[in-house]
């Protein structure tokens, strides 16, 4: 996907090849700017490729407006029509496919028990909060039963609260309806917690698809492991089998890695402090008590800061404090080699 010409000519979308599958909840994820918002709308109908092919169930999608496509949008602002009720904001796009009168009324009560808005089908948007106006949305998109809903950063406007509830509750339609949800999202706690597939994007590209354990547990590169979750990265050294640290400490590679270079990624719960002072010797910088956790941020010769995240059980609290020397234990599950 190109925008402009010449000078000012901007590659969008490069080389995107993706599959997805029926009934699946597959999520865009990537930060601003990183195309997933322009595939969303190539889909939708909104754009058009400059290359290439979108095909549905194996039709091709190129040229079709977005009113002629099986695919419905539920926008960041929701695009409520505020004059209208609950009941008339789901009838509308029934309306204008000209759907009989007693049709539409069986769709509009279905969609109000799917979305659970029994007895505001006369209130206005301005009447209904955040989460509210969001079920709406969802309703007025589902009305029509398409083949495909997307949804572009739909969560993002409500507070942490009711965003949480609110995944829970896409979840919970995605089964209801046997829809295919495509969804996009900058929130990779969003993106691990509803997602059947992820696809990771990166300046118009995907950088890595795969099921949430799949993105979390073996990220293939450092871009992926550092925006997927909190990650610590050590410089090591593969040599005969083991990675060799800077300090002169070594450990076992996970893996057959090739001589040479590497960066190792290691989640902070993945690690742990050892009660002898065993393993990596490491100095305590600071600890931060966040109630179910303890982070424990570690200063080690030659590396960036490490955290270790410990969870608190009773009586598992480890009694450092800063200034502390301690070991620093790495499982050799724990270690993911990194080529970049």
């Amino acid at each position: 996907m190109v925008y402009g010409e010449g000078s000012e000519r901007v590659r969008a979308l490069d080389r995107i090849s993706l599959e997805i599958g029926h009934n699946e909840f597959f999520t865009l994820l990537g930060p601003s700017g990183c195309g997933k918002t322009t595939l969303l709308r190539l889909i939708a109908g909104f754009e058009q490729p400059t290359e290439g092919s979108i095909r549905l169930y194996g039709q091709p999608l190129e040229g079709l407006p977005p009113y002629r496509r099986p695919v419905n949008t539920v926008f960041q602002s929701y695009a409520l029509f505020p004059h209208l009720s609950v009941a008339q904001n789901i009838a509308f796009g029934l309306e204008m496919l000209g759907k009989p009168r007693a049709e539409i009324a069986q769709v509009v009560r279905e969609m109000l028990g799917l979305v659970k808005l029994v007895g505001y089908e006369n209130r206005r948007p301005a009447q209904l909060s955040g989460g509210q106006q969001q079920r709406v949305a969802l309703a007025r998109a589902l009305a029509n039963r398409p083949k495909v809903l997307l949804l572009d950063e739909s969560l993002s406007a409500l507070d942490l609260k009711l965003r949480k509830e609110m995944q829970l509750e896409l979840k919970r339609l995605h089964a209801e309806t046997g829809i295919t949800f495509v969804f996009v999202t900058h929130d990779q706690e969003e993106a691990l917690t509803m997602s059947d597939r992820i696809a990771v994007m990166q300046e118009g590209r995907i950088a890595q698809v795969g099921t949430p354990t799949e993105i979390y547990d073996a990220p293939n590169s450092r871009y992926v492991a550092d925006f997927i979750g909190e990650t610590n990265f050590l410089k090591a050294r593969a040599r005969g089998g083991v990675l060799l640290l800077p300090d002169g400490s070594s450990l076992p590679t996970p893996v057959h890695t090739p001589d040479g270079e590497v960066t190792l990624a290691i989640r902070p719960e993945r690690a742990r402090l050892s009660a002898d002072g065993s393993g990596i010797s490491a100095r305590v910088k600071d600890v931060v008590y966040k109630g179910t956790d303890t982070i424990y941020l570690l200063e080690l010769p030659g590396q960036e800061p490490f955290q270790v995240r410990s969870q608190n059980r009773l009586g598992a609290l480890q009694l450092v404090r800063p200034g502390d020397p301690v070991g620093l234990e790495l499982p050799p599950e724990a270690v993911r080699v990194l080529k970049e």
